[in-house]
């Protein structure tokens, strides 16, 4: 065999071969130790309070993440899953998980809002997600919680009795008295305008039998319409006519209508004249009576005039038809 001078050390070939892939095996392992090492490494997961020491019921946020360490795209199997209670803290509200996109790799994160009303020394216990097939752990959270001093709050006051709550006031009697007082109000007015529309007396057609006293009476209009009480004048007018025509024509027209009287005048006068002079008259009363026409004086003094030949005319009308049927 032949024999090789290393430092002064004697090796042979073969045990110098035998260390060489000694070393080559042993840096293997390495690599593949590294490798393992990374690839578990390759994510980072976090669980973190807003505070860690609170008042009693205070309220406070726990973070938790999940985000890679390279570009590996996460795969997350089972999210952390979080009790309603645990450990003498409650969740009071949950966000939704929020995913955030950087680099095309994302990382997940969710904020819940915890509280709590046992004071002392609690623990958040470690809580695990699974992440591509593997479970990963946070770490245990210590938070204090410290009871509420109210002996130098100011709005603070001892403990008072009850107070009876005084009883509602019932107010429908006073709302139905009120309701018929004012229906009460409104029926008056009602009435009272009412009563202004009714027309006045009239003057009895018994009263009025011959052309002289409705002629008499005609004049004494006169003063009526001088002193601008249009209405009553031709009220008065076509009241002196009706019953002047009633009492020559044996007809009772004094609580007819206008358009019914006008019917009425069409069986008993035969001159067609007399009778369209007679309705215009009628008509032209009525506007003025109800406030669709206001008259002047001369008009007025017209109307008085045309009222005068008309009773003449029926006059003189029904006194010949008496003496031709004698």
């Amino acid at each position: 065999m032949r024999k090789l001078s290393v430092n002064s050390c004697q090796l042979s070939v073969p045990s110098t071969a035998l260390l060489f892939w000694r070393g080559v095996g042993v840096r293997c392992t390495y690599i593949i130790l590294l490798v393992l090492s990374l690839s578990s490494s390759a994510q980072k997961i976090s669980a973190i309070v807003s505070r860690d020491k609170i008042r009693l019921g205070e309220q406070f946020n726990l973070k938790l993440k999940v985000e890679p360490t390279s570009n590996t795209p996460l795969l997350i199997d089972s999210w952390f899953n979080i009790p309603d209670t645990f450990q003498n803290v409650q969740v009071v509200s949950r966000q939704p998980i929020d995913t955030i996109d950087i680099a095309s790799t994302k990382s997940y994160t969710q904020v819940i809002t915890l509280t709590s009303f046992d004071t002392g020394k609690h623990s958040i216990p470690a809580f695990t997600v699974v992440v591509a097939g593997k479970q990963l752990q946070t770490q245990d959270i210590s938070i204090t919680v410290i009871p509420i001093d109210v002996s130098m709050k100011k709005d603070y006051n001892d403990i008072k009795d009850i107070i009876e709550p005084e009883p509602e006031q019932d107010y429908t009697i006073w709302i139905a008295v009120a309701a018929v007082v004012i229906l009460i109000i409104i029926l008056f007015f009602i009435i009272r305008w009412l009563l202004r529309r009714k027309k006045p007396n009239t003057i009895a057609p018994s009263k009025i039998l011959t052309l002289d006293d409705a002629l008499q009476k005609l004049d004494a209009l006169e003063s009526l319409y001088q002193s601008n009480q249009y209405q009553l004048f031709f009220i008065e007018l076509i009241a002196i006519c009706k019953g002047f025509s009633d009492n020559q024509l044996h007809i009772t027209t004094y609580s007819k209508t206008t358009s019914e009287y006008v019917k009425l005048l069409k069986q008993k006068i035969q001159d067609k004249d007399l009778l369209h002079q007679y309705t215009h008259l009628l008509y032209w009363a009525d506007k003025v009576k109800f406030a669709k026409a206001i008259p002047t004086p001369s008009e007025c003094k017209q109307s008085l005039e045309d009222a005068k030949t008309l009773l003449t005319n029926i006059h003189s009308s029904q006194n010949k038809t008496a003496t031709n049927a004698l």
